[in-house]
């Protein structure tokens, strides 16, 4: 059995993160074999860094987390790339992505060791997407996709876990996938040979377990963006579940669990069961769903 921490948009360096750092403490210390933290992206708000040296690794990464030795394994968000969500500042100030991928040769427990990689930890595997589509251009698209599905396909693990910071199902305020992500994952799925148990994200600052059917597959997705920022309770869209039924017939999608709650997943893996148990920063334990093995 291994054990794996999981949230996302947790940069802000702001006492939430440090509440949130502080439950991650408290796990490592009742649960013994924990392997390592997963972040899903916008690691460091609201604009990435600016170079390895940049202050804000320290303060928003090394400072919250100093009391962790374990090993991060992080994915890119939009503002790691420097997405400017200022309607005065539409698109990108400046593509600040390489930066947190330089950053692994840096830091002793910070890794990325490119835009889109894989970590493999028996009995899983986890797959990490770089899904800022709309700073992509086609062509580094359509190369992460068939370098990842000949990743995905030469895969022995048991559990096989995508990585990605934007939401593919969520009744968050972002919402369901844009068109290039939901197009990505569409075909991904589909594709023989690929077999998917989880997709987990961040970019909504609450909690989602969902259920996903795509044709004859069944996917979970985990929206896991409550690292650091607090959420607004009244965003809560149900109607979110409806939406891939019109857009792809047959599919859909079913919510499990939602919280607006800060805090972290704890997965949880052996051959026969992947669990997932979501905490506030309390550590009360909010809600537990298990994928057995068929």
């Amino acid at each position: 059995m291994v054990q794996f921490i999981i949230t996302g948009d947790t940069g802000t360096g702001e006492k939430e993160q440090y509440k949130v750092a502080n439950t991650m403490v408290q796990l490592i210390q009742k649960k013994k074999d924990i392997k390592s933290v997963v972040l899903l992206g916008d690691n460091i708000y609201e604009t990435g860094s600016l170079s390895v040296d940049d202050i804000q690794f320290k303060e928003k990464f090394e400072d919250p987390y100093q009391q962790i030795n374990k090993p991060f394994y992080l994915c890119l968000g939009n503002h790691d790339y420097g997405l400017s969500h200022n309607p005065l500042k539409k698109g990108f100030m400046k593509d600040n992505s390489q930066v947190q991928v330089d950053y692994s040769k840096v830091s002793n427990k910070w890794n990325m060791p490119s835009k889109y990689y894989h970590y493999e930890q028996s009995p899983c595997d986890f797959f990490f997407l770089d899904t800022n589509f709309d700073a992509l251009s086609e062509s580094t698209i359509m190369k992460q996709y068939h370098e990842m599905i000949q990743t995905i396909k030469q895969s022995k693990q048991k559990w096989k876990i995508l990585c990605g910071h934007h939401t593919w199902r969520s009744v968050g305020g972002h919402g369901n996938a844009e068109k290039r992500h939901e197009t990505f994952m569409q075909d991904l799925l589909k594709e023989k040979g690929v077999h998917i148990d989880v997709y987990m994200c961040g970019h909504d600052h609450c909690k989602n377990i969902i259920e996903t059917k795509i044709g004859d597959k069944k996917i979970v997705n985990l929206v896991i963006g409550t690292g650091a920022k607090p959420y607004k309770k009244d965003y809560f869209f149900l109607n979110n579940m409806k939406i891939d039924q019109k857009r792809n017939q047959g599919d859909y999608s079913d919510l499990i669990f939602h919280s607006p709650n800060l805090g972290v997943c704890l997965l949880k893996a052996t051959q026969k069961k992947l669990t997932m148990t979501c905490y506030n920063e309390q550590l009360q334990e909010e809600f537990e769903y298990q994928i057995k093995s068929t």
